[in-house]
């Protein structure tokens, strides 16, 4: 759930290039150290910056729980626990830039990229559609309790009682977006305008220096320290 904070306000262009940093040099480092001090930066921005599910936090707690017991009893504690936080600061970008850049800021960085029309809209579609595809799960779920069925403790009800309506649903969804496209006369070649093109800001300096201080120190700790 997204909050009116700084990092809303940040540039999304530069946000989804820090983000790409963070993924890469997450996927380099074996020292503990500075591994921590990535993961605490990010752990430390979600908490201010996201609306956290408390279930949904617990049940992610638990798999990593889960992560690391099989990886000690596989490897060791010390393995372990790199691996660990190693996933911890690969799947925290993706929630944070989610969860601090509204669908229109989206669009307009994917434009100032430069992408294609089509690849903009494809994209769009794939980020407003996740969503859809939550609430539609919802609704077959909660169809099913009225009919006294439990998809959650009935695994051999998925099939007819969930992954067949929602697939209907995503069809349905699918052609409504075409016609609607279609009656609105979208042409993927014709050129765009924005009311709101992209700026860089005081702030996108302060958040850019921010992050380059930050991936310094992880550096000196990974490879120098």
């Amino acid at each position: 759930m997204r909050k009116r904070n700084f990092l809303t306000q940040i540039n999304p262009l530069l946000k989804i290039i820090v983000c790409i940093t963070i993924l890469f040099v997450a996927l380099l480092l074996h020292d503990i150290k500075a591994i921590s001090v990535l993961v605490i930066t990010l752990l430390t921005l979600l908490l201010v910056s996201v609306r956290i599910n408390l279930k949904i936090f617990a049940y992610v707690a638990i798999a990593l729980l889960i992560f690391m017991a099989i990886s000690t009893w596989l490897r060791d504690f010390h393995t372990s626990v790199i691996s660990s936080l190693r996933l911890i600061a690969i799947l925290l970008p993706t929630p944070l830039l989610a969860s601090t850049t509204s669908p229109s800021d989206l669009v307009r960085a994917i434009q100032a990229a430069r992408l294609p029309n089509f690849i903009v809209l494809s994209l769009m579609l794939i980020w407003r559609f996740l969503p859809v595809i939550q609430q539609e799960a919802q609704r077959i779920i909660e169809a099913n309790w009225l009919r006294g069925v439990n998809v959650a403790r009935q695994p051999r009800q998925w099939f007819s009682g969930l992954l067949m309506p929602l697939i209907f649903r995503i069809v349905a969804y699918a052609d409504d977006v075409t016609v609607g496209l279609e009656t609105r006369g979208y042409d993927p070649q014709a050129p765009r305008s924005n009311s709101q093109p992209l700026r860089w800001q005081s702030k996108d300096t302060i958040f850019a220096v921010s992050a380059a201080a930050i991936m310094t120190v992880v550096g000196y700790l990974e490879w120098v320290a």
